[in-house]
C-alpha cells in the first residue's frame, strides 16, 4: 500500500488537499493531532485507530523521525513537515485550525514537548502551561526549581567552559554524573571517577554538535552527585492539578557508568511506607514543575537514608514500551486514560491487577552487524508475551545514541515476581547474535 503523505507547503493546493482530507473525519469522534510519534506513543496512537478517533500525524520523515508507514496509512491525514521547525509547525497549526476542530496535541517524543505546548495553547485544548513547560525539558532549569522549592535534589553544578571544571569538582566531588541538559534517552549520561573522565565528558558535551530527532542539543552541562541507590521510575497522569499513580517501574541498566537501560518490571513490589513517600514526592515534583494534563515518566533514586532524589520527569509516555507492560500488569487500558489527560475528560478509574510484566532488551554495545541470531526458537515455546528482533542480518547497527545498540527485545507476565526476574535475564543469556 502507498503511503501518503501531503508535504507541507504555503501553497494553496496544500490547503485544498487538507479539505479533501477532512472530508474522511468521522465528526461524531475526537480529532488527535500527534507531532512524530515516536517509541511508546505508537501504542498510544494504534489504541487511537481502535477507538476510531480521527488522528493528523505530523512527521519529517527522515532521520529518526521515519513513522512507520502502516500508521502512515491508518492515519486520516499525515502531514510531512520538518517538525523540529516551531514556526512553521505553529503555521501548519493556525492553518489546520481554520479549517477544522482539533481536541487534543501530543507529543511523539521528548524533543516535541514544548511544541505540543503551545500548539496546544494556540488551539485551546488542555495541555502543559507553555510558561513551565522547559522545566519539565531542561534539567537545569528542573534541578534550579526544585531548590528552590526545597524539594529533595543531588547536589550540582552548570559548566559552560572547561575552566569551570575544578571549582565543579570542589562542589560535587567523585563519583559523579555528567549529563547534557536537554537530551534524551541516556545520551551521553556518563558517571565519572576522577578529573581526566570528568574532562573527556566534559569537552564531549560542551563542544559537540549532535542533532537528535532534529533537534541540536545544547552545549552546556550539568554535574550532579552520585545517587548509589535503588531505582525506580512512576508513571501516571496529571489532568487539572490531579496525579493518579498507575505504577512505579523497577529499572535495569547495563552498569553503573553510562546507565543504559537494558529492562524494566513494572508494579513492581515495593514495601507501603515507601511506596506512599516515593508517590507523594513526585507529587510535589510535579507540582513545582507545572506539569498538566498529560502524562508522566518520573525516574528517582534513593539516598542512603532512605529519602527519594528526582534523577528526572517528562512530561510524556515513557519509553521502552512501559505503557504496554503497564496495560499487561494492571489488566486495565492506561492508554485510555492518557487519552483523557490529553482530552480533559473524566475517566473513572477501573479497579486495577496487581500482576508483573517485564521487558528485557538485547543490548549489544559491540555489536555493529549480525548474520544470524540463534535462541528465538527455543524462546517462543516459552510463555512469553512477544519477543523481537530489531534489525536485519547484515544491517549496520548505529554506534549513537547507543540504546540503538539494544538489538531487540522479550515481554514476559508473571503472578510472581522473583520467578519474571529470573525468566528475563534467563532468556537474556540465550540469545546469541552472530
Amino acid at each position: 500500500m502507498r503511503t501518503y503523505l501531503i508535504n507541507y507547503t504555503e501553497q494553496p493546493e496544500f490547503i485544498e488537499l487538507i479539505v479533501q482530507g477532512y472530508k474522511k473525519f468521522d465528526l461524531a469522534k475526537k480529532t488527535i493531532l500527534f507531532i512524530e510519534p515516536y517509541g511508546a506513543v505508537l501504542s498510544l496512537l494504534k489504541r487511537g485507530f481502535e477507538k476510531k478517533y480521527n488522528i493528523i500525524v505530523l512527521t519529517a520523515n527522515s532521520d529518526f523521525r521515519v513513522v512507520p508507514d502502516e500508521i502512515l496509512n491508518q492515519a486520516t491525514i499525515s502531514i510531512k513537515i520538518d517538525t523540529a521547525n516551531n514556526h512553521s509547525v505553529v503555521d501548519l497549526a493556525e492553518k489546520l485550525y481554520q479549517q477544522m476542530s482539533i481536541d487534543a496535541v501530543i507529543p511523539g517524543f521528548e524533543y516535541f514537548v514544548p511544541i505540543a505546548s503551545k500548539v496546544s495553547a494556540l488551539l485551546k485544548v488542555p495541555g502543559i502551561d507553555y510558561k513551565h513547560v522547559l522545566n519539565l525539558r531542561r534539567k537545569d532549569l528542573m534541578r534550579t526549581a526544585l531548590n528552590k522549592a526545597g524539594l529533595n535534589n543531588p547536589r550540582y553544578y552548570f559548566l559552560t567552559t572547561l575552566e569551570d571544571v575544578n571549582k565543579a569538582i570542589a562542589y560535587i566531588g567523585f563519583p559523579a554524573i555528567c549529563k547534557p541538559i536537554d537530551a534524551a534517552g541516556s545520551v551521553h549520561v556518563k558517571k565519572v571517577k576522577n578529573k581526566k573522565e570528568l574532562l573527556e565528558a566534559t569537552n564531549r558535551i560542551l563542544n559537540g554538535n549532535d542533532v537528535l530527532w532534529g533537534h541540536r542539543l545544547s552545549n552546556l552541562l550539568l554535574l550532579e552527585e552520585y545517587i548509589d541507590g535503588k531505582e525506580y521510575s512512576l508513571e501516571g497522569i496529571v489532568q487539572d492539578g490531579g496525579v493518579v499513580h498507575f505504577s512505579t517501574t523497577e529499572k535495569f541498566v547495563s552498569d553503573q557508568s553510562e546507565f543504559i537501560e537494558i529492562g524494566h518490571i513494572v508494579n513492581a513490589p515495593i514495601e507501603q511506607q515507601l511506596h506512599t513517600k516515593i508517590q507523594s514526592y513526585i507529587e510535589q515534583v510535579i507540582y513545582v514543575l507545572g506539569a498538566d494534563n498529560c502524562p508522566f515518566h518520573a525516574e528517582v533514586r534513593l539516598r542512603r537514608d532512605g529519602e527519594p532524589v528526582l534523577m528526572e520527569i517528562a512530561a510524556r509516555l515513557a519509553g521502552d514500551k512501559i505503557g504496554d507492560l503497564l496495560c499487561l500488569s494492571r489488566d486495565i487500558n492506561y492508554f485510555d486514560y492518557v487519552y483523557a489527560a490529553y482530552l480533559g475528560i473524566e475517566l473513572p478509574l477501573e479497579e486495577m491487577k496487581n500482576n508483573y510484566a517485564g521487558i528485557r532488551f538485547f543490548y549489544r554495545p559491540h555489536t555493529d552487524m549480525f548474520t544470524t541470531v540463534t535462541g528465538v526458537d527455543a524462546v517462543k515455546l516459552q510463555a512469553v508475551e512477544d519477543i523481537a528482533i530489531y534489525y536485519k542480518a547484515n544491517e549496520a547497527i548505529p554506534e549513537f545514541p547507543k540504546p540503538l545498540r539494544r538489538l531487540g527485545h522479550v515481554i514476559a507476565k508473571s503472578d510472581n515476581y522473583n520467578k519474571l526476574s529470573q525468566m528475563l535475564h534467563d532468556i537474556d543469556s540465550v540469545i546469541h547474535f552472530n
